[in-house]
């Protein structure tokens, strides 16, 4: 069992980029990065491994352009039924819950740069956010 305690922490162990190709803003996508329905988003998939190999979370990234630097990011906890895609590369059967961390990355105006969902399987992960200081 693993603690996530920042969700903006890079990970420490191996990971796998597996799915890069651009997508269109969806509405829930949109109002996160404060961009239109249907603009191209690039997109990443990175499967996060544990140190013996296995899964342990993915993280699927959108954004706007080049990646840039951000000042401060923001996260929202909550949970979903793994879809076939994110069960299969997780090594779980379809409908199993797992915790979604919504992460939005800001510049130093509070302007979204980039979005994430963290998918962390539950029988896996313990979540226990820590207060930003000041």
């Amino acid at each position: 069992m693993r603690t996530l305690t920042d969700p903006d922490a890079p990970w420490p162990f191996a990971s796998e980029t597996t799915d890069t190709r651009p997508r269109p803003a969806t509405v829930e996508l949109a109002e996160r990065l404060g961009v239109n329905p249907g603009v191209m988003l690039r997109h990443e998939t990175v499967e996060c491994l544990d140190p013996g190999g296995r899964s342990a979370m993915l993280v699927v990234s959108w954004w706007r352009g080049q990646r840039r630097p951000h000042a401060s990011c923001i996260a929202e906890v909550g949970c979903m039924e793994l879809q076939a895609e994110h069960a299969h590369a997780l090594g779980l059967l379809v409908d199993t819950p797992a915790f979604r961390v919504v992460r939005t990355r800001l510049d130093q105006d509070g302007r979204s740069l980039e979005t994430a969902d963290l998918i962390l399987p539950m029988d896996r992960w313990l979540i226990r956010l820590m207060p930003q200081q000041p």
